[in-house]
Order: structure tokens, then C-alpha cells, then sequence
């Protein structure tokens, strides 16, 4: 495809012989015809005459006319075979009178650049590339090198040129512009643009993905674990071989409850982060076990203190029968709680 151009038509003074509005007009269609490429010169006039009283020249060579049907018009087609200027002309003989017109066309071409320079980088390094002109393009011509909320890289330089800038995590959305501009005042310019991708190792921050999290059991538990990156890295959260999905609603169990290691990868990498995971939950009131750890003991010492106030009572008993009929034999007995018992007859026990 032919590389778009532009034929700048600087119109001086119209050198008019006759007086206006017989006088000629040149224009030129379309308005910016491409160098090397046929385009058409139209001469107006504003008296009817036949076509062999005009003339349409071009580098002060003739060129073929078309009358138009009421007379007032002429059509030479024109090819500008090499950059620079071109004089336009054109005569017409309307009777006695020769009424003239005059022009000087610019035609230069001045091409779309050529930009050199990788559709992707990575966030933290130095991205390069050149700008420059297609072979033949004119000397006189300048390019600039910007980038979008850079600014001017390069400015009015003779291509080619070479540029260098660091790509950052804030152009990874929507990503890095860079544009290749090619001018030559006062001339309309050329630009090519290319939109580069920046590429953002994973990234999981506390912020977005915090170390501890608590759930209660039984109402609606979300892990929540999201990660930083481009392209948006792929979130994965396991423990001990189960995995939990991120983000996904669930009702929560005590099963839930542990450490998970949740893992963020894109095409640069992976990032890991352990998570733990508390669900909290309350047990209804055990009273059978209560009422049985507490009563239990309390009637077995309920009982082995009556059990102790009987096994009293029957010593007390049997001292007080053996005071009233002590057998013949029988030697005396201690009472309870004295150091030593008298003997019958008033004397100490032996």
C-alpha cells in the first residue's frame, strides 16, 4: 500500500490579463493529490469558449483538455513526477482577448514513519525502540518521539532516531502509547502510534488478600485473597490438598478452619501467601455431664461421711452397754476420745 501524501498548493496572485469575473481559476482535485499519482488541474472561466482555445499547462508542458458542457470549464489531468515545485498555467482565448491565470504547487511527499519497538515490557524495565522515514524521503523532514502521559521523548530530530523509556506498574492499564510523528512545516505531518503492554509481576498484598481471617460457623464464609498483576494473575487458595476458590460464598464449618496457601500466577510468575482461617462456634450448654460431674461426687462423699457417722454411733454403743454389764473377763475399755479408759475398781488401766 502506497504510503500517504501530501501536495501542499501555495496559490499566489492570479496573473489575470482580462477583467474579472471572465478571468481564469485554478484548483486542483482531490485537494491533496499524492506524488507520482495522476490528479486532475480544473481551469475556470466565466465566458463559453471551445476547447481548442485553452490551454492547461503544467512545467510549462501542454496538457490534454476536457470542455466541460456549457464551455466554462477545462480538465487536464497532471502526474508530479519528482518532489518539489510545479508552476500551474492556464490561458484562454475568448475572442480578441487572452485571459490568463497562474499558480505554484508544492508537492513534497511526506510519508507515515516507521516505528520500531516492542509490543510488550515488563513493569521496572527499560523499554527501546528508533523512529525513522521510509528510503527517499526528504531530508528536510523531522520526527518527534512522544509517550502518553510522558510527554516529548525526542523533538524535531533528523530520523532516524532511538528512544528509550522505563515501563511502569500505573501503564499496565490501559497500557504504554508511543507516537512516531514526522513533519515538515508548514506542511501537514504523519504520525504512526503503537499501544505497548505492560506486563506486572504477581503481587499478593495484605491489603487485598489478609493474613488472618475469622468465620463463624454456620453463616456465610468468603476467603477473601485477590492479587495485583498483568495480566490479572490466576488466584488458587489449598489446604492439605484441598483447595478453597477465592472469593466463592459458603456456609462455614469447623472443617474450614486452618491454614491455607493461596498462589497467584500469571505469565511472569508466582506469588504465595499462607492464610489462616478461624471459625468460631458456640456448643449448647452440656448439663447432663455438668449435673453428672458435679453430683456424683457430692453424694459419694455424702456418703462415706454417713457411712463414718454410723460406724461412730456403734462404738459409742457398745462402750456405754459394756459400762452397765461388763463380762468377768473383760478388760476396760478407752472410750472414745480419752487418753486412757479407768479400770473398775478406780485404777489406772494397765
Amino acid at each position: 500500500m502506497a504510503a500517504p501524501a501530501l501536495l501542499a498548493l501555495a496559490l499566489g496572485t492570479l496573473a489575470v490579463m482580462a477583467a474579472p469575473p471572465e478571468g481564469p481559476h485554478l484548483s486542483l482535485s482531490p485537494p491533496e493529490p499524492k506524488p507520482r499519482q495522476p490528479f486532475n488541474v480544473t481551469c475556470s472561466f466565466g465566458v463559453a469558449v471551445p476547447a481548442a482555445n485553452v490551454t492547461v499547462t503544467a512545467n510549462d508542458d501542454a496538457r490534454p483538455v476536457t470542455l466541460s458542457q456549457d464551455g466554462h470549464r477545462a480538465t487536464a489531468t497532471v502526474t508530479v513526477a519528482t518532489e518539489g515545485s510545479v508552476r500551474l498555467g492556464c490561458t484562454v482565448l475568448a475572442g480578441s482577448r487572452e485571459l490568463r491565470a497562474s499558480a505554484t504547487a508544492q508537492a513534497y511527499h511526506v510519508p507515515v514513519p516507521l516505528l520500531d519497538v516492542a509490543d510488550a515490557a515488563v513493569a521496572g524495565t527499560a523499554l527501546r525502540g528508533s523512529c525513522s522515514l521510509p528510503a527517499g524521503a526528504v531530508r528536510d523532514i523531522r520526527v518527534r518521539v512522544l509517550a502518553a502521559g510522558r510527554g516529548v521523548l525526542r523533538d524535531s530530530e533528523q530520523p532516524p532516531v532511538t528512544f528509550e523509556l522505563r515501563a511502569r506498574e500505573e501503564d499496565a492499564e490501559p497500557g504504554l502509547e508511543v507516537t512516531c510523528v514526522a513533519k515538515m512545516d508548514p506542511y501537514n505531518s504523519r504520525s504512526k502510534s503503537q499501544r505497548i503492554r505492560v506486563l506486572v509481576k504477581p503481587r499478593l498484598d495484605p491489603e487485598r488478600c489478609p493474613p488472618q481471617q475469622n468465620w463463624t460457623e454456620g453463616q456465610e464464609g468468603i476467603l477473601h485473597c485477590s492479587a495485583g498483576g498483568a495480566p490479572a494473575p490466576q488466584v488458587s487458595c489449598s489446604k492439605d490438598g484441598n483447595s478453597l476458590a477465592p472469593g466463592a460464598a459458603r456456609p462455614a464449618a469447623r472443617a474450614h478452619a486452618g491454614t491455607y496457601l493461596c498462589q497467584a500466577t500469571n505469565e511472569l510468575g508466582t506469588a504465595e501467601r499462607n492464610v489462616t482461617v478461624r471459625v468460631h462456634y458456640e456448643d449448647s450448654f452440656p448439663l447432663l455431664p455438668v449435673l453428672l460431674g458435679v453430683l456424683l461426687p457430692a453424694a459419694a462423699l455424702l456418703g462415706l461421711a454417713a457411712l463414718l457417722v454410723l460406724r461412730h454411733r456403734a462404738r459409742i454403743g457398745e462402750y456405754r452397754l459394756w459400762k452397765r454389764q461388763p463380762p468377768q473377763d473383760a478388760r476396760p475399755l478407752r472410750a472414745p476420745g480419752s487418753s486412757a479408759a479407768a479400770a473398775p475398781n478406780g485404777s489406772a488401766a494397765p
